[in-house]
C-alpha cells in the first residue's frame, strides 16, 4: 500500500470526504485528490498537518508500520518520530548529507524530499556506520571558543528526546525552521534548555513540541587552527626579550 493509499484509507476512516479531510489540514479538495490520486508528492507540511489533525502515527503514515493512530506515549515525543530521506552509495551504505548554511534555509521545509536530499553533497567518514549521521555548518560565534563559525559538526540522528544526555551538544532543529549547536539539557515538564558555549549568549528554554529534529554532535570538522595557549605566551615573551637585546645593543 501507498502512502497515498494510506491516506485515502484513514479519510474514509474517519468518515470524510475530500473536502471535509482537506479543510482540516489546510489545503485545497483538487490538491488532496491529486494527492490521494499520486499525481503530486506530500509535502512536509501536509504530512505533519495530517499526523497532528488526527492523531496519525507518523510511522505508519510514511511506511506503513505499525499502527494508524499514535498511542499516548508516541504523541507525547511530539516532534514527531518523521522517517528521515537519506543518501546511498553505490554499496548501498548510507552517506553523510551535508546542510550547509545555503541548503539550512530551506532543509526542514524540504527534508523530506528525497529529490532535495539527493541534491545535497554527501560524503563518508571512517568509523561512522550503524547510524543516520547528518553535517550541520556551523554559523555565528555562540558556541566559541569550541566551535567556530563555518565549522561542520557532524551529528548522529536522535530518535526519541528521552536519549538525551543532559550538557552534551546537540544540533537542535526546530519547527520555525532554525538549526542551532547547543548544549541540552531536560528540565522536565517536556521543557529543553539550549546553553552556548560563549556566555556572552543567554541559555533558552523550548518546548519539545517545537522540535523537529535533535542530531548528538559526535565530530567536528574545522579548518581554523588555534596555537596552543603556551606557544602564544612562549612567542609574546620571545618577542619582548628580542625588543629589549634591540635597546641594549
Amino acid at each position: 500500500m501507498t502512502l497515498a493509499q494510506r491516506i485515502k484509507n484513514l479519510r474514509k476512516e474517519l468518515g470524510l470526504n475530500q473536502t471535509e479531510f482537506a479543510t482540516r489540514i489546510g489545503i485545497t479538495q483538487t490538491s488532496l485528490s491529486q494527492l490521494e490520486g499520486e499525481k503530486n508528492g506530500i509535502s512536509y507540511d501536509v504530512f505533519k498537518a495530517i499526523v497532528s489533525e488526527f492523531n496519525v502515527n507518523p510511522v505508519w503514515l510514511m511506511d506503513g508500520v505499525g499502527t494508524m493512530y499514535s498511542s499516548e506515549n508516541a504523541a507525547s515525543i511530539s516532534r514527531g518520530a518523521i522517517p528521515l530521506v537519506v543518501q546511498v552509495d553505490k554499496d548501498d551504505e548510507e552517506n553523510i548529507v551535508m546542510v550547509d548554511r545555503k541548503a539550512a534555509a530551506g532543509y526542514l521545509q524540504h527534508q523530506q524530499d528525497p529529490d532535495f536530499i539527493s541534491k545535497l553533497p554527501s560524503f563518508r567518514l571512517p568509523g561512522f556506520y550503524g547510524k543516520s549521521f547528518r553535517a550541520f555548518e556551523i554559523t555565528g560565534d555562540s558556541m566559541l571558543p569550541g566551535i567556530n563559525p563555518g565549522d561542520m559538526i557532524v551529528g548522529s540522528y536522535v530518535e526519541s528526546l528521552n536519549e538525551i544526555r543532559n550538557g552534551s551538544v546537540y544540533i537542535v532543529v526546530t519547527h520555525d525552521g532554525s538549526i542551532v549547536a547547543k548544549r541540552v539539557t531536560a528540565l522536565g515538564n517536556d521543557i529543553y534548555e539550549l546553553k552556548s558555549d560563549n556566555a556572552v549568549y543567554e541559555p533558552y528554554a523550548v518546548k519539545a513540541e517545537d522540535i523537529a529534529q535533535i542530531w548528538k554532535a559526535e565530530s567536528r570538522i574545522t579548518k581554523k587552527f588555534e596555537a596552543p595557549a603556551g606557544n602564544e605566551r612562549l612567542s609574546s615573551l620571545e618577542q619582548r626579550l628580542i625588543e629589549l637585546e634591540r635597546k641594549l645593543k
